[in-house]
């Protein structure tokens, strides 16, 4: 058996013309396909690699194997036009009742992480110096009070910039498909705008952060904590949920939900963490959230939940939305 669960052919006609009895078993791909990077590319998502094209196939590469599909294929009216058979249309009914699932399952870590993101510092401050700290009697909560307005900011006015980078990507992989020589040249030619558009994306909302901390009174500043960790904060949230919402739109989204849910269950550790040591006997559990927030301050703590998802996210993400079958027609 080759990748994906393919079958190679095995009978001895079909060995003379393996071409033959693939354009059989996925005529309805090929026939309804308008060039042929996008037989590749369904190739590419049925478990067809490079490999498998040139070791049962006889081509080079996926590419070249769909342009002889496409070329071969006989096409009717009916072919174009008639229904997926029943049983496919219940799979993709349940394939996309799934996604739909997880969609709302990173929408929901989403929401958390940015509630947390809102009033995380806060939460923690009260659990550590207790609630006198947020009227501002004790400890150092005024600042990280003040810090919540520009994170809230910066992120509501980066909804705008995030979904042109978005757009932005999408139809320029658009346009790459009909322009690529393969599917190689296809990763080559999407790779950097995916990169573009992270970067533009952070860029922004860096932008924004920036002035509207720089807006606040001198003696509500949030100096407590360097200010280089709240912006690597925003950009390590920024950039989950950036490529998370991506990866969703492209029908990608189990490692967002598993990227976005790490996240929330990093943020909500320490805030449980001080809740348990409030049992008897559990005091000690306190400790080490303690030292780490007063060393470098709660946002410290947002910051290490964040970053690590953040970057696997971002590292699944340049392979993984560099494929032609997640561009095609859906």
């Amino acid at each position: 058996m080759g990748e994906g669960g393919h079958n190679p052919p095995t009978d001895p006609h079909a060995q003379a013309d393996p071409v033959k009895v693939l354009l059989t078993r996925h005529h309805r791909l090929c026939a309804g396909s308008v060039d042929p990077l996008e037989i590749a590319a369904g190739l590419e998502a049925r478990g067809i690699c490079d490999r498998v094209a040139s070791t049962d196939y006889r081509h080079r590469d996926v590419f070249s194997l769909a342009e002889e599909l496409h070329a071969r294929v006989e096409r009717t009216e009916t072919d174009v036009a008639c229904a997926r058979p029943p049983t496919e249309g219940k799979r993709q009914t349940a394939c996309a009742a799934l996604r739909g699932a997880r969609g709302a399952t990173v929408t929901l870590a989403c929401l958390w992480l940015i509630a947390h993101a809102l009033v995380g510092d806060q939460l923690l401050t009260a659990l550590l110096h207790g609630h006198r700290a947020l009227a501002g009697r004790t400890g150092p909560a005024p600042a990280v009070l003040a810090g919540a307005a520009p994170t809230a900011l910066a992120l509501a006015c980066a909804a705008a910039p995030a979904a042109w980078c978005a757009h932005w990507f999408a139809a320029r992989a658009r346009r790459a498909l009909p322009a690529s020589r393969d599917l190689a040249d296809f990763g080559r030619r999407t790779r950097p705008a995916l990169l573009v558009a992270v970067t533009v994306f952070l860029g922004a909302l860096l932008a924004f952060l920036w002035p509207a901390r720089s807006a606040l009174p001198a003696g509500q500043a949030p100096g407590a904590t360097p200010p280089v960790l709240h912006y690597l904060t925003a950009a390590a949230l920024g950039l989950l949920l950036f490529l998370a919402g991506l990866l969703v739109a492209h029908g990608l989204p189990r490692a967002a939900v598993a990227a976005t849910l790490a996240a929330a269950a990093a943020q909500a550790l320490p805030p449980l963490t001080l809740l348990a040591a409030r049992l008897p006997g559990c005091e000690a559990l306190r400790w080490p959230v303690g030292w780490a927030a007063g060393a470098f301050g709660p946002t410290a703590l947002s910051l290490a939940a964040c970053v690590p998802p953040a970057l696997a996210l971002l590292v699944h993400a340049v392979p993984a939305l560099s494929r032609a079958s997640v561009h095609g027609p859906r």
